[in-house]
């Protein structure tokens, strides 16, 4: 029997796979790592899997935490930077990462850190669980098992959301049954790899690793990269970036100068979860507070509330209006991955005409436009 092994760090942030009790809440890292080494091929710092190739497969795993884990619906911007930064610190020590998070707002976090580890090389899984690890019939021993795995031996130069038997692009992935084991789904992007009795990656949809000079495998890349966490950790308090869902009768022109004037830090992006195809109320009282709001300096996102399909700003009047008052397509973004982006373009103090432009390109494969990919972008300047 052949054997193979690697190296994979494991950051616990709190969820539901880490939760017991009545009600539900996060254990401590200390009683996590204590549960995990009562589970099949786990001791205190190894995974050791059989797989049906007659080889040995021994995963060394480090189990990191939150000082104090947390339910994901208590996660912020400043938590998305702090995992950025947890993986890497330790980014040329390890072969792969695994991020354990509630299912709450995975989505969000998983398109952050593809923002946020800008050339990437290495797998970072990011899962969870619909069921706690510590009960019976649970479906976190299998998505953490496959994560791990997934993690260790991939290859995938990209951050995947792992959840039941897909691994996802992170900034593709939706939340779509708080009840299934199959809790999320991507609606415009294929599934990265699947995981049955063995694992099957689609080399041909996985992003190809990123150019030497801007890749993370580099001291120098690395160094910047955390220049930006730092920047972007700093200037998040100075800034909002909202979501409004319209819907039928929504007193918009209202509602948009409400939620500017109201918030605080000011507002610089707003996405609009629009109807169809980016389609949203013509009145001219909405257009113009949107078109105010554009000439405050805010960024301003026509997306669609519609699961699956692109904005298109071409085909009804209702959303070309929307482009006449500043608006831009957020094409077929998720609304997650829209906000999570304008969060990391915002942070990284670019003018209202850079983010505008860059929102539009593709950056880490969580869109499809007409400008077509943008691979390697780096922002030397910033």
């Amino acid at each position: 029997m052949s054997k193979t092994s690697a190296q994979i760090y494991v950051l616990y942030t709190g969820g539901t796979i880490g939760m017991d009790g009545r009600p539900l809440a996060p254990m401590p890292a200390s009683r996590l790592q204590r549960l995990l080494e009562t589970m099949p091929g786990f001791d205190s710092s190894t995974l050791t899997l059989h797989p049906l190739d007659d080889r040995e497969l021994r995963i060394n795993y480090v189990l990191d935490a939150f000082d104090e884990p947390i339910d994901s619906s208590a996660m912020t911007p400043n938590d998305w930077v702090m995992i950025a930064r947890r993986i890497l610190d330790r980014y040329a020590d390890y072969d792969g990462f695994v991020v354990l998070h509630g299912t709450d707002t995975m989505a969000w976090t998983t398109s952050a850190l593809a923002f946020l580890l800008e050339g990437l090389a290495k797998p970072v899984i990011v899962t969870g669980s619909q069921v706690p690890l510590a009960q019976t019939r649970t479906d976190a021993l299998r998505n953490l098992v496959t994560a791990m795995q997934l993690a260790a031996t991939s290859g995938v130069p990209e951050v995947g959301l792992f959840f039941d038997v897909a691994l996802y692009r992170g900034c593709r992935a939706a939340k779509v049954s708080t009840s299934a084991f199959e809790g999320f789904a991507s609606p415009n992007y294929p599934p990265l790899a699947t995981a049955g009795i063995t694992i099957d990656v689609s080399e041909s949809l996985v992003r190809l690793p990123p150019p030497i000079e801007s890749s993370m495998q580099r001291p120098e890349h690395r160094a910047r990269v955390a220049a930006r966490l730092e920047a972007i950790e700093q200037a998040l308090p100075r800034f909002s970036v909202l979501s409004l869902v319209l819907y039928p009768g929504i007193q918009t022109s209202n509602a948009i100068e409400v939620l500017l004037d109201a918030t605080e830090p000011p507002v610089r992006g707003l996405v609009l979860q629009a109807f169809g195809e980016g389609n949203a109320p013509s009145t001219p009282s909405f257009l113009e507070a949107l078109r105010r709001a554009h000439d405050r300096g805010v960024v301003i996102v026509d997306g669609t509330q519609v699961v699956q399909g692109s904005v298109n700003v071409d085909a009804y009047q209702s959303a070309s209006g929307l482009e006449q008052a500043g608006a831009i397509s957020g094409y077929d973004m998720t609304p997650e991955a829209a906000q999570a982006k304008l969060v990391y373009l915002l942070g990284l103090g670019l003018s209202q005409q850079e983010v505008e432009v860059l929102m539009q390109r593709n950056l880490r494969g969580e869109l499809r436009a007409e400008s077509g990919p943008t691979r390697g972008l780096v922002f030397a300047e910033h």
